[in-house]
């Protein structure tokens, strides 16, 4: 079957590329990809920093949804026409690539999206499964404080999704008031601009769990910086650094690190379809945080605005 994807070739190197994928075994599906979200995976794949983990040139996209085109003949979960969201595959795999104009994928790995008014573009489900994971992970208890340091994109779902927890309270950290606008939109209860300084003395060691967004050095230090003893910090964001602690302070206070990513949880992909259902009800919605979109064929724009964080970017979404 021929498509075409995009290929990540070196630093702020892209490429749409012809390519062949296999046509659907009896319980695989064929699906025209609509749209595309870009992630911090796909940033750092366009910015040339991924040859640690795969060398260039390669095809990828994980956050792609559409519609299927074709159907094995031992299929019965999904019908050709109906809207999917997909699940990631290993890089290499034939058809697996979701930044493509078509896909391949079992049939348990697609997830149903309802009919309705929602623009496709909306519908950018994997994000929301990272961020449903997330929560579920946390530890957190009902009545717990919480904070979350990055109020990013995955930041703002994640107060979405908290605000309608059983929360004592919910503090949303930032450098842009822009984005702490929103985060108290979305149902924070206090949010604090970080621009300059460190998080206010009075709030210190003051949270139960700590969930950095953020993902770089400042953040992690203003997150230890806000967790009581034996508070719970979940590292949500994927670090590109090292980083030096104190293991005699974490020792005393007795906080418990989280690592909170898919790849600890060998059910991540149950929660697709809950993801699905939480977007439909209003739970998670990508109305106010899809920022930019772009066809496929002048996505070279939307990457450098995503690289360079321009124009007020909070999401991109690339649509075929």
């Amino acid at each position: 079957m021929k498509t075409e994807a995009i290929w990540y070739l070196g630093e702020r190197r892209i490429e749409l590329r012809s390519m062949d994928i296999p046509e659907p075994g009896p319980e695989e599906v064929a699906v025209a990809v609509e749209v595309c979200g870009i992630c911090a995976w796909d940033i750092l794949a366009f910015s040339g920093r991924f040859g640690r983990y795969h060398p260039y040139p390669f095809c990828a996209g994980h956050e792609g949804v559409g519609r299927v085109v074709k159907a094995g003949d031992k299929v019965d979960t999904v019908k050709v026409g109906q809207r999917v969201a997909m699940h990631e595959l290993p890089l290499g795999t034939a058809g697996g690539p979701l930044m493509a104009r078509h896909a391949l994928r079992s049939q348990r790995q697609v997830a149903l999206i309802p009919e309705g008014s929602l623009p496709v573009e909306q519908w950018v489900v994997e994000p929301v499964a990272c961020v449903v994971n997330g929560i579920v992970y946390s530890g957190i208890q009902p009545g717990d404080a919480v904070a979350v340091v990055g109020a990013g994109y995955m930041g703002l779902l994640f107060v979405q999704g908290l605000s309608r927890s059983l929360l004592g309270s919910l503090t949303a950290f930032d450098v842009d008031d822009r984005r702490l606008a929103l985060a108290q939109e979305f149902g924070a209860i206090r949010t604090v601009n970080l621009m300059g300084a460190s998080a206010p003395r009075e709030m210190e060691r003051s949270f139960d769990v700590v969930i950095d967004t953020a993902g770089n050095a400042d953040s992690m230090r203003t997150a230890l910086s806000l967790l009581r003893s034996g508070g719970i910090l979940e590292n949500f964001a994927w670090h590109h650094h090292e980083f030096t602690f104190d293991l005699d302070d974490w020792t005393v206070s007795g906080i418990r690190i989280l690592n909170i990513q898919p790849q600890m949880n060998p059910h991540f992909a149950d929660l697709f379809p809950r993801a699905v259902t939480l977007m439909a009800n209003g739970t998670f919605s990508n109305e106010r945080l899809v920022t930019h979109t772009e066809k496929v064929e002048t996505a070279e724009k939307i990457y450098s605005a995503a690289a360079e964080k321009t124009g007020g970017y909070l999401k991109g979404v690339v649509t075929f």
